[in-house]
Order: structure tokens, then C-alpha cells, then sequence
């Protein structure tokens, strides 16, 4: 869950022609597209704690 603040209370975006909206400066999502989107707005934040986790690195093979 990715969640996204904002220092305005009811800010609105578009989401492949669908309007979304903060409530409260508050937003939470799962979705990809939505997530895409809000990394790119200005004026919204993501919040630390809820960062992707990386991916654990792959593993070598020994080639024996």
C-alpha cells in the first residue's frame, strides 16, 4: 500500500481519464498507474514508511 500526502486538503488528479481525489491531504493506493502518476505531482510526498521493498539480488550460478 502506497500512501501520499499532500499540503492541499482536496486535491484532485486524473488516473487514465478517471478523476481521483485526497481527502484530507490523504491518499492510499495499491494501484500501479495511480502510484505513477502521484510520484509525478509536485505538490504531493510519499510517505517514508511505506517505500517499496528492493528486490533481493539474483543469485550466480556456479557454471560447473
Amino acid at each position: 500500500m502506497a500512501k501520499f500526502t499532500s499540503k492541499f486538503p482536496e486535491l484532485a488528479f486524473y488516473v487514465k481519464d478517471e478523476l481521483c481525489k485526497f481527502h484530507n491531504g490523504e491518499y492510499s493506493t495499491q494501484d500501479k498507474a495511480e502510484i505513477e502518476v502521484l510520484e509525478k505531482l509536485a505538490d504531493v510526498v510519499r510517505e517514508a514508511g511505506d517505500t517499496p521493498k528492493p528486490k533481493a539480488p539474483a543469485k550466480k550460478s556456479s557454471g560447473k
